[in-house]
């Protein structure tokens, strides 16, 4: 049995994880090694057999260039044996030169004695023997010369490469090798190291350390962080149970509830845990003024301990339903400008006793708004539609009942007031419907170059029925050549009819409305604005007109509505036509309303079919 264990010991050190990879590291490092060096030596000879191909050829035309003048020579005889046997001494790779003439006919031989086998290596190389007679005829043919090389230069140069390439990879590869293998072995030293002091951590020994004197860079750091974990460690262990379950749960509630305002108390009510959300909410400047503080005394602006009754009853009914405990508990706290959610927590220890509460703290002021904006905006449509019903209602009856006996006139009047009231009730509808295909994301819009001069001209013409009825000036002022835009041209008839037909409604009689359109100073777009003289709106307001269900209700504006127009003109320009809405007000003076869109071709096609709901 020992002799197996021994075994299985050094089984699992010889196949360990460590010696696996580092038997991959180098298994990869020598075939790559190996590759690179094989490409290098195939590339290098084959270059080097390149060059000793043109060295060949160049000893070849050497060879031709003196063979013909031998032969020119006055004793062609002794001229082309000498030089010959001179080319045929001077070098070890020449084996052997031969010349023949334009039949074929030997006319000198001269080389070396060679071995059959080194007779298989030798390469033959050719050239022409040409005679220049004179300068201005092309040379004539004399024959031919062979010079036969045996390549030993290039057989001790191939040799020598390859020997040096061999030695340099083989010294670059043990190298690495030791690199990896030396910082593997040192690695897992420390490893080792670690995984003793886990092992000593994982049997209870707090407050064991690591030594840190052979260690460096990240590893000393983490040899660092593991001894304060473990003195840590070693605190904890001495500290009370019932305050690590305390501190476990607070930060436990934390953790959970981090992005909102979290409150963490004793059983006294005392703030022990805030975050930065809940001073925030409350208005501390930092957690340190808070904690220490009992929440039961936090005061308002306007002098209300607002979370007194709601710890009081928390704490009531924590009493009463102990058993049933832990349950979270909802209350809505309204402090000014703020309304918050409040959820509270129960801590408990192990045994069930209570040792504080957390309290949560999520703002619900913009969705209380959104709610106070949605049942105002219900009011009001509910009172726009109710108009036009019942005075469309009251006169079709009186037609129905006793159209016999009106008059012309007076048929005409309750005809034409039908009319009127039908069109309001028809808008009103439409804005509902267009704000909920809006909202729903389902409104697309096809755009095309054009001109927005006749959609202005068009629009301004067919309210001006409205503006005489009120004897209101109506006047444009259209700036000359504007260049064309990427529109719906549908879509702005309608913003323009929206901005319009709010001028109408809040300016008084004998007033002035004046519609511009020019290039913006910088160029860039085009702006077309709506000035009214009519009540203006307060700076307040400004800021918020174009939110949707969003309207100014005081003494001065007292004109019903659903609160949509403004909010579908924002839509339109921003999102469908990529540009901007404004306004600009004065009580008293006046206001102006408009929007500008970006000139040149859009950023991005807007998809989808033609929609026309926005100007139905």
């Amino acid at each position: 049995m020992k002799a197996e264990a021994t075994a299985q010991v050094w089984k699992d050190k010889v196949f360990s994880s460590e010696n696996k990879i580092l038997l991959l590291v180098i298994t990869s490092i020598s075939v790559s090694f190996l590759i690179v060096a094989f490409g290098i030596y195939t590339n290098y000879n084959n270059s080097l057999a390149d060059n000793y191909d043109r060295f060949a050829n160049m000893i070849t035309d050497v060879v031709s260039v003196g063979g013909v003048e031998r032969l020119a020579s006055r004793n062609p005889e002794f001229g082309i044996k000498k030089f010959t046997d001179n080319m045929v001494a001077s070098s070890e790779d020449i084996a052997a030169i031969e010349f023949y003439n334009t039949a074929g006919k030997l006319i000198y031989k001269s080389g070396k004695p060679l071995s059959e086998s080194d007779s298989k290596l030798v390469s033959d190389y050719v050239a022409p023997l040409r005679r220049v007679l004179h300068d201005d005829m092309e040379p004539e043919p004399v024959g031919t010369v062979h010079v036969k090389l045996t390549g030993k230069t290039l057989k001790d140069i191939k040799v020598a490469t390859g020997n040096i390439i061999i030695w340099v990879f083989l010294s670059a590869w043990f190298i690495s090798v030791l690199a990896v293998s030396l910082n593997t072995y040192i690695l897992s030293k420390h490893l080792r190291t670690f995984v003793r002091g886990v092992k000593r951590l994982s049997t209870g020994d707090f407050g064991y350390k690591i030594l840190e004197h052979d260690l460096w860079g990240e590893l000393k750091t983490l040899a660092e962080s593991f001894n304060d974990m473990s003195m840590r460690l070693r605190t904890y262990e001495d500290q009370n149970l019932e305050t690590i379950t305390f501190e476990r749960n607070k930060l436990k509630a934390i953790l959970l509830s981090i992005a909102d305002g979290v409150v963490v108390c004793d059983m006294q009510a005392k703030v022990a845990i805030i975050n930065d959300s809940a001073c925030e909410m409350l208005g501390y400047k930092s957690s340190q003024w808070a904690i220490g503080s009992s929440l039961k005394d936090y005061v308002t602006e306007n002098g209300t301990r607002c979370f007194e009754p709601i710890i009081v009853d928390f704490e009531k009914v924590v009493a009463e339903k102990r058993s049933a405990l832990p349950q979270l508990f909802t209350h809505k706290l309204e402090v000014p400008q703020t309304t918050l959610k409040i959820m509270l927590s129960p801590i408990q220890d192990a045994d069930g006793d209570m040792l504080g509460f957390v309290l949560i703290m999520h703002d619900v002021t913009k969705e209380t708004e959104v709610d106070k904006m949605k049942t105002s905006f219900i009011s009001n449509v509910s009172h726009e539609l109710r108009t036009p019903v019942t005075t469309i209602k009251s006169y079709v009856d009186t037609i129905y009942n006793h159209g016999k006996d009106l008059d012309t006139e007076t048929y005409d009047e309750f005809i034409e007031t039908i009319n009127s009231e039908t069109d309001r009730l028809k808008k009103l509808v439409n804005d509902i419907l267009d704000f909920s295909r809006l909202d729903e994301g389902t409104v697309v819009l096809e755009r095309e170059l054009s001109d927005i001069s006749p959609v202005i001209n068009l629009t301004v013409q067919s309210v001006k029925v409205l503006a005489d009825q009120k004897k209101i000036t109506l006047s444009t002022a259209i700036e000359s050549g504007l260049p064309k835009l990427y529109i719906n041209s549908d879509s702005i008839e309608r913003v323009l009819r929206n901005l319009l037909s709010n001028a109408i409604k809040y300016t008084d009689e004998n007033g002035r409305i004046r519609v511009r359109a020019e290039v913006t100073e910088m160029g860039d777009a085009l702006e077309v604005s709506v000035q009214d003289s009519g009540i203006g709106i307060p700076d307040e307001h400004l800021p918020h007109i174009f939110d949707r269900f969003y309207r100014v209700e005081n003494k001065v504006h007292t004109v019903k509505g659903t609160g949509l127009g403004l909010h579908l003109v924002k839509v339109a320009i921003e999102k469908h036509h990529g540009g901007e809405v404004f306004a600009r007000s004065e009580v008293g003076v006046g206001s102006t309303f408009g929007f500008r869109i970006p000139l040149g071709e859009p950023g991005s096609e807007l998809p989808g079919e033609a929609a026309k709901s926005l100007s139905a």
